[in-house]
């Protein structure tokens, strides 16, 4: 029987409540599903920004979960998003209501534990309203609700015949707890134990959920092939998901195309499309404009080189410091729409100041920007240590802005090395976390770049690569089948 109804449940939703990629999805792929044809509800934390952006109503009144020694009310809330989705927020104004969502001033809010362990919680009693085929939890801020729907004996009898699935979106963060905060979850203390929740002596969220939850993805193949058998990218959690069998699997993410797509991009000076590519090099130029950077000659093939990311050791921005004054040494430009670790901040601000004409850094994020840098920028950096998929590479595909990207996690699922005789590949790729490894990447953009028959070609290899949140959507209902196909025949 072909799943009919699907609720998502995560701590962020595009385009209101974002701090990462995260929202991103989940902005986009319960439209997907619905465009399919399933009813497809979100259930998210009811955070000031979006009782501020939409209209809601109280479907739930006078509810409350213990925890410890206190009982925290709240309400349920439905508002209508966008393509026939449904949003549930979970209202609680002491958690939720602040100018954060996960924290304020890069510092991380100090009751973030007992935020998610509540919301993950109250998710439950969202989806017993809604009653859904499935019930999808994305990352450790919702593994509270997969932990529960099993560990709880009356959620258990309740959701017996609903599918609980779980995906990782980025395995680095967790959600672990003391002991003395593992009560918070309200199930039994054999649940604290090594086959269920115990991690090193605490107790950890993200490795019950997936112990517990029927089927458990992640953002891409490469990236759940890497944690799985990799120990560094498994951060202690590779032997749980190698467990899983082939109840673990990577669905690779995809973009939201109606948001990042050149022909009708409200934010650029002026739509392109693949068929037509004059207006990207008007892009490019009011894009010196706008950061003051000087004009190359006609004469001289000087590449912009855009980047939109957070400024962390994770997008490998410690090794592009080490490797930026032999990357200034190359003709290029480079501009950055980062923020994130002060110390890389203040690296690149004085290196702003050492190089006033080749490099410009915009700290905090602008998305007026970041669409203007895709479709300004001739080519877009990401050295990532590691990235679980990665969107900005497949905006940067679509906008015809070749990608230069280490071969890992959802870079390698997207991005191949364009071989200058065979005319095939969309981009280029290092292996070896190296500095040397970058720029040799980057001297083999560069000499592409330097012949326009070659490199217009290489434009049109990435116009035509195709990474759409339908087809991904379609990866996710045929997952779930298989998985309740095989909860029927255990």
């Amino acid at each position: 029987m072909k799943v009919a109804s699907v609720a998502l449940i995560a701590a962020e939703i595009g385009p209101w409540a974002k701090a990462g990629g995260l929202a991103d999805v989940i902005g986009a792929l319960p439209q997907a599903l619905a465009r399919q044809g399933v009813a497809t509800s979100v259930i998210v934390p009811g955070y000031r920004a979006l009782l501020e952006k939409l209209a809601t109503t109280v479907v739930a009144d006078g509810l409350g979960i213990v925890m410890g020694a206190v009982r925290e009310p709240f309400r349920i809330l439905r508002a209508d998003g966008t393509g026939g989705v449904a949003i549930y927020l979970i209202e609680h104004p002491g958690f939720f209501d602040r100018d954060g969502i996960y924290g304020d001033r890069g510092e991380a809010y100090p009751d973030n534990n007992r935020r998610y362990i509540f919301f993950g919680r109250a998710a439950m009693a969202a989806a017993d309203l809604i009653r859904p085929d499935v019930l999808h939890a994305h990352d450790w801020h919702a593994a509270a609700a997969a932990i529960a729907m099993r560990a709880d004996p009356g959620l258990r009898d309740r959701f017996s015949s609903t599918l609980s699935v779980f995906t990782i979106h980025n395995l680095a963060y967790q959600g672990v707890l003391t002991p003395a905060e593992f009560p918070l979850l309200g199930i039994g203390s054999s649940w604290f134990s090594v086959e269920y929740l115990e991690f090193w002596g605490d107790a950890n969220l993200m490795k019950g959920a997936i112990v517990l939850a029927d089927g458990v993805s992640t953002v891409s193949p490469t990236y759940a092939n890497e944690v799985a058998h990799d120990i560094a990218l498994g951060f202690g959690l590779d032997g749980v998901l190698r467990d899983k069998g082939d109840r673990f699997c990577g669905i690779l993410n995809g973009a939201d195309y109606a948001e990042w797509d050149p022909a009708r991009d409200r934010y650029i000076p002026k739509p392109y499309s693949p068929q037509n590519r004059a207006h990207k090099k008007l892009c490019l130029d009011v894009l010196r404009d706008d950061l003051h950077l000087p004009h190359p000659p006609k004469s001289e093939p000087v590449p912009m080189i855009g980047m939109v990311t957070r400024m962390t050791a994770q997008k490998g921005i410690d090794l592009l410091a080490e490797a930026l004054d032999d990357m200034m040494a190359l003709n290029l430009q480079l501009v950055m729409l980062s923020s994130g670790d002060p110390a890389l901040e203040r690296i690149f601000q004085d290196a702003e100041r050492s190089y006033p004409d080749r490099m410009r850094v915009i700290l905090g994020f602008d998305d007026t920007m970041a669409h203007r840098i895709q479709a300004g920028s001739n080519m877009f950096l990401m050295p990532s240590r590691f990235e679980p998929c990665g969107l900005t590479q497949m905006y940067a595909l679509k906008y015809g802005t070749v990608p230069v990207v280490r071969a890992t996690g959802g870079l390698r699922d997207t991005v191949s090395e364009f071989d200058p005789k065979t005319m095939t590949g969309n981009g280029f790729l290092f292996a070896p976390f190296t500095a040397a490894a970058l720029i040799a990447a980057l001297r083999r953009a560069i000499a592409v770049y330097a012949r326009p028959n070659k490199w217009s070609r290489l434009m049109g290899n990435c116009f035509k690569s195709e990474f759409s949140w339908d087809r991904a959507a379609t990866e996710y209902l045929e997952w779930f089948e298989r998985l309740r196909g095989d909860r029927t025949t255990v």
